[in-house]
């Protein structure tokens, strides 16, 4: 049971209690986080972190091997002025051209740094301008675990006179060590990172900040409220911090020739036989938004021609209802396992979106699965990469991504799809149940850009 209201429970009343039991393997350590699947409660503040520290000795080795020796969790994410239904309200109509909202500002562990003057007269707000609580780093080198909590933007960070060296990705997947950089981007909501970071402290210290930008790729309209770069104060000695730090800003940041590139990270090398050279089944997944006259003139979101609404009659979560009971908008792919525990599954799901120019972040519940390619195009629009062309299958090396990495990809939970763009992903299919599989642009899966995968034992199909 992983809280996916529709998919494996029903929603948890108000006012009700529901305790979740599960076990936890020692190798399940790292930074993950709870959020609600209930409309969008999530763009609310209905979220948290949860760290799993693995086996005293194992976690005490780490930590010796990066030479850490304190560490802090950062929930960083855009954050809006209204109410969550209103925002979506705002989205889900006809006058909005299929344009996502954008945030008015962001958060860091539940803390903004909004100024007040920038508030606009059509959303008036009660504002106070506060001081900001500082990044409290007492030891030189600190473990960093950053979540983005957020509802549709990536995130740019960076620490001015402080080296970060990322090697941890969503919820423990040891990623080969980034280079030094004082910036690191784009985490994209879902995704987490731990890094080390190494400051001077002590009378040597020099002032810094940590400074957050906001990705605008998926902002299609402006918002003059929003500043797209926040600051916060970093305290790195025992003395009293009393100034918010100097601007910092520079365009070389911004434009990634001093910024890690998360899209670059490379996991652990593999064994040769690790994985099969074919995958023994292929899941095409073609993902798109669209504003239809049939749907009111209003954005939905589709995976594979179809748009995801719970099931409503009978209105019971799918693990419940037989598998041919359920009704036309549940996209579930059947993945068949053996009972054999000698013989495995592989996946491969590939996602792509359409001629339209919309980026996706997509997770995928019980599991976690390896990049094995990830495809940016080059140009944009009727000359962009043509998923329906069929000098390119799935399989074929003349992929315009480049061949498939069997030999170092990344681990991950969520990832990143380009716009028009796609990437492949290898999974081993051991977990068996029904798993959400959604964008998470909060205003993409809210208007049905979402599926499952059933995972069972091929003598139960039906």
């Amino acid at each position: 049971m992983d809280g996916a209201v529709g998919i494996t429970q029903n929603p948890i009343k108000a006012g009700d209690s529901f305790t979740y039991n599960f076990h936890i393997e020692d190798t399940q350590a790292g930074t993950f986080w709870y959020h609600s699947h209930s409309g969008n409660q999530r763009a609310d503040g209905l979220y948290g972190g949860i760290v799993i520290h693995g086996p005293l000795n194992h976690a005490e080795s780490i930590s010796e091997a990066l030479q850490y020796e304190g560490e802090s969790l950062l929930l960083i994410g855009d954050w809006y002025h209204r109410p969550a239904a209103e925002v979506e309200a705002s989205y889900v109509t006809h006058d909005s051209w299929g344009r996502e909202p954008v945030p008015d500002s962001l958060l860091v562990n539940g803390m903004g740094a909004f100024d007040c003057s920038m508030a606009v007269q059509a959303r008036p707000l009660h504002c106070i301008q506060l001081s900001q609580s500082p990044l409290v780093l007492k030891k030189e080198r600190t473990r960093i675990r950053i979540v983005n909590v957020g509802a549709i933007s990536g995130l740019v960070i960076s620490m001015p006179h402080c080296f970060m060296q990322v090697f941890e990705s969503d919820g423990g997947n040891v990623i080969q060590m980034s280079p030094r950089s004082s910036s690191v981007g784009t985490l994209y909501p879902g995704e987490r990172m731990d890094f080390v970071v190494e400051c001077s402290v002590g009378d040597d210290a020099v002032e810094s900040h940590l400074s957050v930008t906001l990705d605008a790729e998926n902002f299609a309209i402006q918002n003059q409220a929003l500043t797209l770069t926040h600051y916060f104060p970093v305290l790195t000695s025992s003395k009293i911090f009393t100034k918010r730090g100097h601007p910092y800003a520079p365009p070389e940041t911004l434009k990634g020739k001093k910024c890690f590139d998360l899209a670059t990270v490379k996991g652990p090398t593999l064994s040769e036989d690790f994985f099969p050279g074919v995958a023994d089944q292929n899941i095409l997944l073609y993902t798109k938004m669209e504003v239809l006259a049939r749907l009111g003139n209003v954005p939905a979101g589709f995976i594979n021609r179809t748009t995801w609404v719970a099931q409503n009659s009978p209105s019971k979560p799918l693990i419940e209802i037989p598998r041919g009971d359920w009704d036309g908008n549940q996209l579930v792919p059947w993945i068949p396992v053996s009972r054999d525990d000698s013989k495995t599954t592989w996946s491969i799901s590939l996602s792509t979106t359409s001629t339209k120019k919309v980026t996706l972040f997509t997770w995928y519940h019980g599991y976690d699965f390896y990049v094995i390619t990830q495809y940016y195009p080059e140009t944009r629009g009727y000359h962009a990469y043509n998923p329906f062309n069929p000098s390119t299958p799935p399989t074929s090396l003349n992929l315009p991504g480049g061949p498939y990495n069997l030999v170092n990809p990344p681990k991950k939970d969520t990832i990143y799809v380009p716009s028009q763009g796609y990437v492949v992903l290898r999974l081993r299919a051991d977990n068996i149940g029904i798993w959400f599989f959604h964008c998470h642009i909060l205003w993409h899966s809210g208007t049905g850009m979402a599926m499952s995968l059933q995972v069972g034992y091929d003598d139960e199909a039906s």
